[in-house]
């Protein structure tokens, strides 16, 4: 179990250095990146796959790609919320690493990596016909994830 943890506690760390080396490299601070990469980049990557199972719905893709530039550029402004949005959602997990005994580390990954990966693979898996309501149910969980978040920190 300690190898694993060990594991689980290095991707982690590579992660960081992974976002620190991204932040720096776009001008952006590591706060800012993570939630371009967590509010953004993630849904639009959902909706790549829903553009890509379902070629109809690449004007959506379009719309989040201008989002999301619009999303980076409001973040690079002085003053933004970026900092405040972020430090939120650290209290929000390492809340919910207390009440499930997982840890800080550990629900990180899960809501980062695991989640999202498995989001990813449900909306290849789901027939293509429900891949949109699929992505809009995703969606909505994770603004769900967010309202919850505010009012448990």
């Amino acid at each position: 179990m300690q190898i694993l943890l060990k594991l689980f506690a290095d991707l982690f760390d590579a992660l960081v250095v992974l976002f620190i080396s991204g932040s720096q490299l776009l001008s952006l601070g590591y706060a800012e990146l993570n939630i371009v990469v967590y509010c953004g980049l993630v849904p639009l990557g959902w909706l790549g796959l829903v553009a890509l199972r379902q070629p109809r719905y690449k004007w959506l893709l379009l719309a989040g790609t201008v989002a999301l530039v619009a999303l980076a550029l409001l973040l690079r402004e002085p003053g933004s919320t970026g900092q405040g949005f972020y430090n939120y959602n650290i209290r929000v997990l390492e809340l919910l690493g207390r009440v499930t005994g997982l840890g800080y580390v550990l629900v990180s990954l899960l809501m980062g990596v695991l989640i999202p990966g498995g989001a990813a693979g449900l909306l290849l898996l789901v027939p293509r016909r429900w891949a949109l309501l699929t992505w809009v149910t995703l969606l909505a969980l994770l603004l769900g994830y967010f309202v919850l978040g505010i009012r448990l920190a």
